[in-house]
């Protein structure tokens, strides 16, 4: 399945980011010009992949840290 093309109004939601393939995926979602909002359970492993995906792609990135 392909992804639609990023949009400024858009934000695609990804659980489970702050490790693994929850990260690679928001990586990657970044790197492809998505806005994201992140949730998972830790907060401080967030901000980090925020911060990383902010300055590395310049996307706008929301976190949630929520089980």
């Amino acid at each position: 399945m392909s992804l639609p093309s990023p949009s400024p109004s858009s934000i695609v939601a990804v659980t489970g980011a702050s490790a693994g393939i929850g990260a690679e995926l928001g990586r990657e979602l970044a790197r492809r010009g998505h806005n994201l909002a992140l949730v998972a359970r830790d907060a401080v492993r967030l901000e980090d992949l925020s911060s990383e995906l902010r300055a590395g792609a310049g996307v706008e990135v929301e976190t949630f840290a929520a089980d």
